[in-house]
């Protein structure tokens, strides 16, 4: 069995604790703070350095507030060096923005964000600290259809957890867009589907330059000319999949991560996305789905359920979330220098199959 991947950025981890040490013992209140266990998650960190830490504040006699003595489980996001950038025009603070908000409304359950620091002397960039949560993840890296604990479980186990994502993305659907202003992009149009063309045409540009592909190109066309007459804006996760949320031991969700997509395009780029994973981790492996998760049929029929909201063009969403997929994929194996894959692009391949061009193109 492979192991998940670690996306280390070259930091020096013992250099940035002592950097981080007086930052973080004037927010929890004592005159010391000492700075453990420093890592970089297996298969988490691609877009953001995220590094795992624990924290505990030194006691410094009968003035010490009221942080001291205890150890704190943390997570550091340090903003992407350009030369790590993976996103057009990343928004790090909203990031934050968004986790707060969340949370403050009760509506989805996320990690509680507690600092930001926009300063980049400290650690070379802005970055922003959050409260740990345990549990386990449905990783992608190897892919969880195939091998790990989800394999493990029961189906009647992972029909909970797929129950409670669904829920989860539900809800986040369900949230007031008025709270999420810091998300309107006016530059790229009105909010929905004119901000999203407009954001990812400007993606293939920056990120590819002049090596745009055609079968790319095509689909750029294509999602233009076929947008659909009406679009419904609302808050959109971005990157909806059950491998960025984190469940415990019974199976039930305990946050929803990575909002570095979040937007105004609404809930039906979340379904199409979502459903554009759940092939692209089975199907598109040649792996069978587990039995418990939700078929296609099962996840349009329970979403309708929980938002009391119709399914509305989604083949147009899903041909869509496959470009914008394969735009981050190509984006980040260029940007990482990675070898060419030595197979088609799955995502580009998924939406062009959608359009019924079936021959098959590599991408590098």
């Amino acid at each position: 069995m492979s192991e998940a991947p670690v996306f280390a950025k070259g930091r020096d981890l013992d250099a940035a604790a002592r950097a981080l040490r007086p930052w973080l013992a004037a927010r929890l209140g004592v005159d010391d703070v000492r700075l453990e266990n420093l890592v970089y998650p297996l298969g988490a960190g691609v877009s953001n350095e995220t590094i795992l830490f624990e924290a505990e504040a030194e006691a410094a006699g009968a003035g010490a507030g009221a942080g001291a003595g205890r150890v704190h489980e943390l997570v550091l996001r340090v903003a992407p060096a350009p030369k790590h950038q993976m996103f057009f025009e990343p928004r790090f603070r909203m990031q934050y923005d968004m986790l707060v908000t969340l949370r403050r409304l009760g509506t989805v359950r996320v990690p509680e964000a507690l600092w930001f620091e926009d300063d980049p002397a400290l650690l070379g960039q802005p970055f922003y600290l959050m409260r740990r949560m345990r549990g386990r993840v449905p990783v992608s890296m190897p892919v969880y259809n195939a091998t790990g604990w989800l394999t493990e479980a029961t189906p009647v186990e992972r029909r909970t957890l797929w129950e409670g994502a669904m829920r989860q993305l539900a809800a986040i659907h369900a949230t007031p867009m008025e709270e999420f202003a810091f998300l309107h992009r006016p530059d790229h149009g009105a909010p929905g589907d004119d901000q999203q063309l407009t954001y990812w045409g400007k993606f293939a540009a920056w990120a590819l330059e002049d090596e745009v592909p055609d079968p790319v190109h095509e689909l750029l066309a294509w999602v233009t000319d076929n947008r659909p007459p009406t679009s419904t804006p609302g808050l959109s996760w971005g990157d909806a999949r059950i491998g960025n949320m984190m469940f415990g031991d019974d199976y039930r969700v305990i946050g929803v991560m990575d909002w570095e997509q979040a937007s105004l395009a609404g809930p039906m780029a979340d379904l199409g996305w979502w459903l554009l994973f759940d092939d692209i981790h089975s199907f598109e492996h040649g792996i069978a789905r587990l039995d418990g998760l939700g078929t296609r049929q099962e996840t349009l029929d329970y979403w309708r359920e929980l938002t009391g909201r119709p399914v509305e063009h989604l083949y147009w969403n899903e041909v869509f979330a496959g470009l914008k997929a394969g735009l981050l994929a190509l984006h980040t194996r260029r940007s990482m220098k990675l070898p060419a894959a030595g197979r088609p692009n799955p995502f580009i391949e998924r939406s062009r199959r959608l359009l019924g061009l079936t021959k098959s193109v590599e991408l590098s």
